[in-house]
Order: structure tokens, then sequence, then C-alpha cells
């Protein structure tokens, strides 16, 4: 088992839990999203979502980088979803 260097530890632990919180905001902007008629609202509301979104996958590449291991299983697990038809 590779293990991430102690210096990055810290680093990549407080990554997960910057992705927990970008993806909590997306949930709260799209109810947020569909709860509103107003044509103004939608269009800001999904502006600021998207942007979370990039955050996101940012903050995925930080991970990436600091643990290689995610990598490696994520890519696997993607893979496995892509293939999942077959």
């Amino acid at each position: 088992m590779q293990e991430i260097q102690k210096e990055r530890f810290k680093t990549a632990q407080d990554c997960r839990e910057d992705i927990i919180g970008e993806l909590m905001a997306i949930t709260q902007y799209e109810n947020h999203y569909y709860a509103t008629d107003d044509p103004v609202a939608k269009a800001t509301i999904l502006d600021i979502m998207n942007e979370e979104k990039l955050h996101v996958g940012q903050l995925f590449g930080l991970l990436f980088r600091l643990d290689e291991v995610a990598q490696t299983q994520f890519e696997k697990g993607f893979d496995e979803f892509l293939n999942d038809d077959e």
C-alpha cells in the first residue's frame, strides 16, 4: 500500500473536506434553482452552481496530485462505470 507523505496528508484530507463542501453547495444551489421561477434568479444561481462544479474539478486535480492512489482508484471506478453496460 502506497502511503501519502506525511506533509501531504493534511492537505489531502483538507482537500477531501473541501470537495464535500463544494458538493453540498451545488446541492443547495440546485434546490434554490428549482424553487424559483424568476429568470434572473435562475440565471444567477445557475452561474454560481456551475462555478462550484468547476471548483470540484480543481480540487480533484489537487487531490490527485497529492494522493496518486486516489487518482488511480477514481479512474478505475470511472472506467468500470463507463464499461458497465458491456
